[in-house]
């Protein structure tokens, strides 16, 4: 789970730090508190597998991101998710002690939940190699 957790720590500084996403003031939770107000972003879940092969050891991650949103907009909620995706895709690959492959997009949707809100959800998937 070493992997899992730098992972998600990138994961989490990258959007932390987007000023996209800060300028729509779009806050960034690793599991939301209970008086969270939308829009915000959560991080989570993470599925990860062992990917081990002859002389190296990876790990397979898929991690989603969810927007949860109370405005009425469509267009507006797909518009953060295209930052979500543009803020993740440019993670750099090569970070002390890890390594990531082939991080990309799997797949995204976009729904109204039985609240009225927004639930959009990235699921990201990459490769990663922890070096020492």
């Amino acid at each position: 789970m070493k992997a899992s957790l730098e992972l998600q720590r990138l994961v989490a500084s990258a959007l932390a730090e987007d000023a996209h996403l800060a300028a729509r003031a779009i806050a960034v939770f690793d599991g939301p508190p209970a008086n969270a107000r939308p829009p915000y972003l959560s991080i989570g879940g993470d599925t990860v597998v062992s990917r081990a092969w002859q002389g190296g050891e990876g790990t397979e991650h898929r991690f989603t991101i969810s927007l949860w949103d109370n405005r009425d907009s469509l267009a507006e909620a797909k518009a953060v998710l295209a930052d979500v995706e543009r803020a993740v895709l440019a993670i750099p690959a090569f970070r002390p002690g890890l390594r990531l492959i082939g991080l990309r997009l799997a797949r995204g949707s976009v729904r109204r939940t039985a609240k009225n809100w927004m639930l959009g959800q990235l699921e990201f998937r990459t490769l990663s190699v922890m070096e020492n």
